[in-house]
């Protein structure tokens, strides 16, 4: 979810440079896995499973809906699409909200290692030109972003719940008609401080950056192991209010790969950042 926020912000920014408000096969796996069909296992086993099961995949279909509330000021981003993270490879269509006086809409966006691109609903919205051409590797902070949220894959976000300590097992729940067990864990990141796994010490600081010193994270698992659901959400007291959902299926190991958009029809974003 950290890596569809840093891609948030590279949208938002590519946006506000061009002005819009003013211009007008590998393996697979199936998330349909019954719950009931695993033996009841202590929580312990059932993360590590879960883990193991996890890690075989490098690609995911991804349904995402988030709500964010920080300075008095809220935006809701949808999203839903493909990722894959070794190598990293976007294709998503998200809704953006109007932010900073730019306005808001339906972008298409596609990445291929740290080139993206983005597109506005069909819409000739970057000086005439229907898509924009980012080099994210151009931008330290947005690189930066990038770089310590490209291992957040289902795995990843799985370390941190696991840390959490106080597992607890929900009991068995359908979630869009796949059989899922619910478990639900609180993770404190204060206790999370020391960590040295280099993922979760990424994790650790991005969440400490935000003000955000506890996380509730929920979990739904199929009967192969895998999270189907994963909802994060801070509790009153925090700086920031975030609560976001996100559904994994279709798990597998082919690359997300895109064709780049003609030439002749892209706006290429350094050409209007000034040269240092």
């Amino acid at each position: 979810m950290r890596y569809t926020r840093a891609l948030v912000v590279a949208a938002t920014a590519a946006l506000a440079v061009t002005g819009l408000a003013a211009c007008g096969g590998g393996k697979t796996a199936s998330a349909s896995g019954q719950a009931a069909s695993v033996p009841m296992v202590s929580v312990a086993d059932a993360m590590s499973a879960t883990n193991q099961a996890t890690q075989k995949y490098t690609s995911v279909s991804m349904k995402m809906d988030e709500h964010i509330t920080a300075d008095g000021k809220t935006a809701d981003v949808t999203g839903n699409g493909h990722i894959s993270w070794k190598p990293v490879g976007l294709d998503m269509t998200m809704t953006m909200p109007a932010t900073g006086g730019v306005a808001g809409g339906t972008m298409h966006m596609m990445m291929s290692g740290t080139t993206m691109y983005m597109g506005m609903s069909g819409k000739a919205a970057f000086q005439g030109k229907h898509w924009m051409k980012m080099d994210l590797s151009k931008d330290a902070a947005i690189a930066d972003s990038l770089n310590k949220s490209s291992g957040q894959d289902p795995a990843t976000q799985l370390k941190l719940f696991t840390s959490s300590g106080d597992i607890k097992r929900v009991g068995t729940e359908t979630v869009d008609g796949v059989s899922t067990t619910h478990y639900s864990g609180t993770v404190d990141f204060a206790k999370l401080a020391t960590e040295q796994d280099p993922s979760l010490k990424s994790l650790v600081q991005q969440d400490s950056k935000l003000g955000v010193s506890s996380m509730k994270v929920d979990l739904w698992v199929n009967g192969q192991n895998l999270p189907v659901r994963m909802v994060e959400a801070t509790p009153a007291s925090s700086t920031m209010s975030l609560n976001a959902t996100i559904d994994y299926t279709d798990y597998g190991t082919t690359p997300v790969t895109v064709t780049p958009p003609p030439a002749g029809d892209t706006l290429d974003m350094s050409s209007l950042v000034p040269s240092s």
